[in-house]
């Protein structure tokens, strides 16, 4: 059994959450609403059969458990963490997908779950095909490309955090101007494929921010002009 990451969605300004990699039998993930940002908002994870489409279970509760991680991101106090146990054996074989709401507003990353071997092979075979559709590429035309990273110069207080709900990480996340290159768009700059999950004030028109752990990193990047290509499939 393992688990395939959903397409992100952009959220609310004012209200962000994500799921994290599940671990085990465990559902992890947090939210919380930035103009409350020490308050536990509540939270709503169901789980539906992908094939029929009923849903078989639901769960209910705040998100107030400690993660440093969170606060070390400038997600309130970091008590915005939940952790949902969940008997995946009581389930029948068979692909799940996992969603969430914060507050009533969609979580920004849907997961599925994929219990038995065949259900498992299947969504391999599935994954592969995806893969080799993702080998199409189409010229965006030049972007001028800069850096950024979590430290306040660059972030303005956002850390890891995007604006669509996610966290932030290096050869993954680009911050775009979305009516150019839409949120959830996979495109490749110099051999590596980005996700564009992020905006930033000055990110408008065709200029792509790449993401980098540290400042020293978005310092030797600088300013460059690259071909953008976006991934088809």
């Amino acid at each position: 059994m393992f688990l395939i990451g959903g397409a992100f969605t952009a959220l609310a300004a004012d209200l962000d959450g994500s799921f994290d990699d599940f671990e085990g039998n465990t559902i992890v993930g947090w939210g919380w609403d930035s103009s409350l940002p020490n308050t536990g908002v509540p939270v709503t994870v169901t789980i539906t059969n992908k094939e029929t489409g009923e849903q078989v279970k639901s769960f209910h509760q705040p998100a107030v458990t400690y993660r440093s991680d969170l606060e070390e991101n400038g997600i309130g106090n970091g008590r915005h963490g939940f952790r949902i146990n969940m008997n995946w054996d009581a389930l029948a074989d068979g692909a799940y997908v996992v969603e969430g709401t914060v507050d009533g507003k969609a979580l920004s990353n849907p997961k599925t779950y994929v219990k038995g071997e065949t259900a498992q092979t299947t969504a391999e075979n599935n994954s592969t095909e995806e893969s080799h559709e993702h080998t199409g590429l189409k010229s965006l035309g030049f972007f001028r490309t800069t850096g950024y990273c979590p430290c306040k110069q660059c972030s303005e207080g956002w850390g890891r955090r995007t604006s669509t709900g996610s966290i932030a990480k290096s050869s993954h996340t680009i911050a775009v101007d979305p009516r150019i290159i839409p949120y959830g768009s996979k495109v490749m700059i110099n051999g590596i494929i980005y996700t564009a999950e992020d905006r930033g004030g000055g990110v408008k028109g065709n200029h792509v921010d790449i993401f980098f752990d540290t400042h020293a990193q978005t310092r030797q990047h600088g300013k460059q002009t690259q071909e953008v290509f976006l991934v088809l499939g």
